[in-house]
């Protein structure tokens, strides 16, 4: 019988793409991988809620803020909507006219980005992650598994390539080309599993909506390193 992984539905990633406004207590909690860097007190919102007194939160992956009146108004800014970042004066209600730091957005097509997180979350095909046939690892990236002799699916004949497994997320790429490769967070991964296709057993991975909908199918030649991959 295959068997098959499938993500919770909370696993998608949406902390870091999106600005919400009045989110539940559950959102506003930090996700898996959301570290907390700083937070400060007594911050007032002065573009929407002029006034109101409330905590700001530095996450590495978003800005939150939540009024001390209630925990329902508040605000989640994700990184990548984030333009710019400027020093204004601004009028409040409980200090005058004072200095505000202003988060200037754009979500949806926002121009900039954090490049050197994006491998954590993103899916990315022919992207510079291999030298001299080696996996460049992120920061506090460990390698569990190296595979060699995995075929890659995606074409009638097949590619052959190695294969990582690492704490963050799955790499293949072809021996002929290290270009050609793809990084699979595993936060992208909607399912895993083993499953018979017109070459043989296969990992059969299917992404995220958010990350394309791909669905992506290798193959182990030895059956001793396929249950190395199933685990």
């Amino acid at each position: 019988m295959a068997t098959e992984i499938r993500a919770a539905p909370e696993a998608v990633t949406w902390q870091d793409r999106e600005i919400r406004f009045d989110i539940s207590a559950a959102a506003m909690h930090l996700r898996k991988g959301e570290t907390l860097v700083d937070s400060i007190n007594s911050v007032e919102d002065t573009k929407g809620n002029n006034g109101d007194r409330g905590s700001l939160e530095i996450t590495n992956l978003r800005l939150l803020w939540a009024s001390h009146k209630s925990v329902r108004t508040n605000l989640s800014i994700g990184y990548s909507c984030i333009q710019s970042l400027k020093i204004r004066t601004a009028t409040s209600k409980l200090r005058g006219s004072t200095q505000a730091l202003y988060v200037m957005t754009k979500y949806a097509n926002s121009r900039r980005s954090y490049e050197t997180t994006k491998l954590y979350r993103e899916l990315k095909f022919r992207g510079a992650i291999v030298k001299e046939k080696e996996l460049t690892l992120l920061p506090h990236e460990q390698v569990y598994t190296r595979l060699n002799g995995v075929w890659n699916l995606s074409s009638d004949q097949g590619n052959l390539g190695t294969f990582f497994v690492t704490n963050v997320r799955i790499v293949w790429h072809t021996n002929l080309a290290e270009n050609f490769n793809v990084s699979i967070p595993y936060m992208q991964i909607n399912s895993a599993r083993i499953r018979g296709s017109k070459f043989g057993p296969a990992l059969v991975i299917k992404t995220s909506a958010a990350s394309g909908g791909y669905i992506l199918g290798f193959r182990v030649d030895q059956p001793h390193l396929r249950r190395g991959v199933r685990g």
